[in-house]
């Protein structure tokens, strides 16, 4: 079935809707009321002229009485008596605009009209072939009509003649004594006036009334509705605004138990914890920079993969304590063990998910848990996925990540300044981190020199560069040489 679509209305508000149903009720009012002015003007036109020809019935019958006590001979055109019906025809008002008039019963000619004395030649015309539309719709000529009519009494037969506004409706009374037929004629358009006369005012009064309870009960309604739209609004903000609350004391709630939970993780090492903030600031700063770059305002999930950031190693509470505090190089079974921290994340996270329900920031954090480790070049761990394959929210964690590790004291290195770790983020550049993300990195670095150093100015720790035997390797060390010690100094770091 299909259904009417109303989309072109473009209604904003209720109180439109009544408008408009008001201006359909105008429309639909004013329909009404031609239609039902038509069809009264059919039964009224319709009483009024059975209401004519009744009266035209009476007048003939009661003027051919007249004329048969008047006149009881036939008469001559301008003798004596042919002058007195004259004055009797021409004297007689009928109403309507009707008139009277005499014809000969035997030839049809006219006797006397109103306006034969000033113009004679009307006594030529002839009337007893005028076609008469009888009641019951047969047509009929006035002589034919009369033929069969009793010649000893006053007899009357009534029909329409003429068409269109011409129509007049005529009554026939036989007038024996004179050998004549007495016509009683009256216009049938003034039938059509009387009905308007009546009709006109009423439709008038009608069309007033109308208006105004159509526009009384629109203004009402408008107000109503006006009225309990702004209780309504009001109600509506109440509850929007408890909504926000409640939203951001659960997102409150959600991202301390979040931070909490990574500072569990966090917690095995000897770092305070302060890689948890470092890393969520550096992440949120390098998407924003990721976003602006790509034309992009600044959007929600910039925040959101900044939050997400501090879950990113949150699978180091499935790697043993030897390993994961081991101060200095790992070995190769070490590495594998370490290595499978971010699939632990990973599977701890999908739990949860798969508790809540479809979450889109859990789904977030997962990617950055589970990815954060790969690399471009398809050489990073656990899944080997390279370059766009992996997602750009753990591509743009992995940077944060190994910026902060380089520039964080450890037990086995001092921190390097932000010029060396730059460096070696720039020789990574299309091998350990997406070349985007590394160019994004240097629009930004000055951001991330301050996060760095207002934390190690809070720590009073001075950074070097050549304080250990690892960053004395790492200076000098080839690009592939400096790839794996990175990933050394990160695997034994938060």
């Amino acid at each position: 079935m299909i259904r009417p679509s109303f989309s072109f209305l473009k209604l904003r508000s209720k109180s439109q809707l009544v408008e408009w149903l008001a201006g359909t009720q105008v429309v639909l009012l004013a329909i009404a009321l031609v239609c039902f002015s038509g069809w009264i003007k059919i039964k009224l036109g319709a009483l009024i002229r059975e209401q004519i020809i009744a009266e035209n019935q009476l007048i003939a019958e009661q003027m051919g009485r007249v004329l048969a006590s008047v006149q009881s001979a036939p008469v001559e055109f301008g003798d004596e008596n042919w002058g007195r019906l004259q004055t009797i025809v021409e004297d007689a008002k009928l109403p309507n605009d009707g008139y009277l008039c005499i014809a000969s019963s035997e030839t049809g000619k006219l006797l006397c009209h109103p306006k034969m004395r000033t113009s004679p030649g009307l006594r030529n015309s002839s009337v007893g072939q005028i076609q008469l539309e009888m009641q019951d719709s047969c047509k009929s000529t006035l002589l034919a009509a009369i033929r069969d009519f009793d010649k000893t009494k006053i007899e009357v037969v009534t029909g329409l003649v003429g068409a269109g506004t011409r129509t007049e409706i005529v009554s026939a009374a036989v007038l024996p004594q004179i050998n004549g037929v007495l016509l009683v004629h009256q216009a049938e358009a003034s039938t059509q006036q009387a009905v308007s006369r009546i009709l006109t005012p009423l439709g008038y009064v009608g069309l007033v009334i109308g208006l105004a309870m159509i526009i009384i009960t629109t203004k009402v309604g408008v107000a109503i509705i006006k009225r309990y739209e702004n209780e309504l609004a009001i109600i509506n903000e109440g509850l929007e605004q408890t909504v926000r609350d409640r939203t951001r004391a659960l997102t409150k709630t959600r991202d301390a138990v979040i931070f909490g939970l990574a500072k569990l993780a966090e917690s095995r090492d000897s770092d305070t914890g302060e890689h948890l903030e470092r890393i969520s600031l550096f992440s949120t700063e390098l998407a924003a920079t990721v976003e602006r770059r790509a034309g992009n305002s600044h959007s929600p999930l910039v925040d959101s993969i900044g939050l997400a950031s501090s879950l990113h190693d949150i699978g180091k509470v499935g790697v043993p304590d030897r390993v994961l505090l081991k101060p200095g190089r790992l070995e190769a079974e070490e590495r594998k063990i370490i290595e499978i921290h971010p699939k632990v994340g990973e599977d701890c996270l999908n739990a949860i998910e798969e508790r809540l329900g479809n979450d889109g920031f859990l789904s977030l954090a997962k990617e950055i848990c589970a990815y954060h480790h790969e690399k471009w070049d398809g050489s990073g761990y656990p899944y080997q996925l390279a370059g766009s394959q992996i997602p750009i929210s753990a591509r743009i964690v992995a940077v944060a990540d190994v910026y902060d590790a380089l520039r964080s004291r450890r037990p086995y290195k001092d921190p390097m300044t932000h010029e060396a770790a730059r460096q070696i983020i720039l020789q990574g550049s299309g091998k350990h981190f997406d070349p985007d993300i590394v160019d994004s990195f240097l629009e930004c670095e000055s951001a991330f020199e301050r996060i760095s150093s207002n934390y190690l100015a809070a720590n009073l720790v001075s950074p070097s560069v050549i304080t250990t035997p690892l960053l004395v390797s790492m200076a000098s060390a080839t690009p592939s040489v400096i790839q794996t010690s990175v990933c050394n100094v990160c695997h034994a770091t938060p």
